[in-house]
């Protein structure tokens, strides 16, 4: 019977191969904003699982569904892959894993397209969040068979878009659709290193507010309303509401440890036409970050109140638009994925470490609207690389996670010796 030393092995034996692919992966820009070449991605990642054996589908996401959610982006495609593989008739383990990557910007000392690997790292950008992630899996695996290890269950290997704008059109499309319908034991492959198990994430709501006052010239600004002093009122009030949600803090592993606090931030303003124009209109975007004991319907009525006082106090009306939320998520780290993975992490880092994520990512479709509550974030990319310049993974990472999924893989459908 195969051991868990085989499968470490047979994940070493394919490291330059999981490079190669990981260079390769890494210089399709699928940047989104706007969500460049997806189907380009889709197809690449497509292959890949045919390669393996996987009954692979391509899920396009139709127009209508898409200019529900991103109406400025409808010329781009929106599609997304899924690979089955069965092996027995056992529990469905689903990996899932986005292929979007925020826009490189600038200041990289490196083409951030060209996947360059220098002093064990290979950077690019997508690299932590979260292409690695999606190696890893697939590596993962390659690695069982390789091995020999006997599956009495099935594989889900899912690549979705859009995780970096709302993952509506994504894996909340896949859920929607049924996809997820037969997942017994969800890893979504985030970017938490591999010493971490992620259990969950806050919520957010991002939402801009327009105050619409009169226009009038500078020099007779009393025949006007000034667009940007109403806005000022507001901003004084979300200021004094700041203060307030930061004594709502939460007892669960947030990380890092100044993120256990509900919060908000404006994030951009933009008004005015003219140095001798008073402005008519001014916008505000905000940013509000839940703790897992709020909803999003609390924030929306207390951002509402603090609206309304705005306008009592400077006769001004102001206007709510919602951008995107995401519901507070979390599971137990008592459910079996959460343990198998943190029995198997301990074999590298001593302990797993137990986190609750900053941000909000994609697992909240799986919890809050599959109901699979089997569903932890696991994945070998670094959260302090996330959407920075140069950023990079580390290629030992990638085979450790890899190392840990698997062996998890053959606990929870398959046989492996301790």
């Amino acid at each position: 019977m195969p051991t868990r030393r085989d499968v470490y092995d047979a994940v070493d034996a394919q490291r330059d191969e999981t490079v190669a692919f990981l260079s390769d992966f890494l210089r399709i820009e699928t940047e989104n904003p706007p969500g460049r070449n997806y189907r380009e991605g889709a197809k690449f990642l497509g292959d890949a699982l045919a390669d393996r054996g996987y009954k692979v589908e391509y899920v396009d996401v139709p127009k209508e569904a898409v200019e529900r959610h991103y109406p400025d982006r409808i010329d781009h495609e929106r599609v997304n892959v899924v690979g089955r593989k069965p092996f027995g008739n056992g529990p469905n383990v689903h990996f899932t894993g986005h292929f979007d990557v925020v826009p490189a910007g600038e200041d990289w000392t490196r083409d951030p397209f060209t996947a360059h690997l220098e002093c064990g790292r290979l950077y690019g950008r997508g690299a932590s969040d979260m292409k690695s992630g999606i190696a890893a899996s697939l590596l993962a695996i390659d690695a069982l068979e390789a091995a020999g290890v006997e599956l009495a269950g099935s594989i889900t290997q899912s690549m979705t878009i859009d995780e970096e704008t709302g993952g509506f059109t994504g894996l909340g499309y896949l859920v929607r659709k049924g996809y997820l319908d037969d997942t017994d034991y969800c890893v979504y492959t985030e970017c938490f290193d591999s010493s971490r198990v992620c259990l969950g994430h806050r919520g957010v709501l991002k939402f801009r507010v327009v105050a619409r006052g009169r226009k009038a010239h500078g020099c007779m600004a009393h025949e006007g309303t000034n667009a940007i002093s109403a806005m000022n009122n507001f901003l004084t009030r979300i200021a004094e509401y700041r203060e307030e949600l930061h004594e709502r803090t939460t007892s669960l592993p947030v990380i890092p440890e100044d993120s256990r606090r509900a919060d908000i931030s404006a994030t951009m303003v933009n008004a005015g036409y003219s140095e001798n124009v008073v402005p008519d209109r001014c916008t505000a975007t905000f940013y509000r970050v839940l703790v897992p004991h709020e909803s999003v319907e609390l924030a929306r009525r207390e951002i509402r109140q603090r609206i309304g006082d705005a306008e009592t106090s400077t006769g001004v009306s102001f206007e709510y638009e919602e951008i995107m939320f995401a519901e507070p998520t979390s599971v137990s780290q008592d459910c079996e994925v959460s343990r198998t993975y943190a029995r198997n992490v301990a074999a590298f880092h001593g302990e797993a470490e137990f986190v609750i994520s900053p941000g909000s990512d994609d697992q909240r479709f799986v919890v809050n609207n599959a109901g699979v509550e089997e569903c932890i974030v696991y994945g070998p990319g670094l959260l302090e690389q996330a959407h920075v310049e140069d950023e990079y993974v580390p290629v030992e990472e990638v085979l450790t996670a890899a190392k840990v999924m698997a062996v998890s893989t053959a606990e929870l459908i398959g046989e492996l010796p301790v």
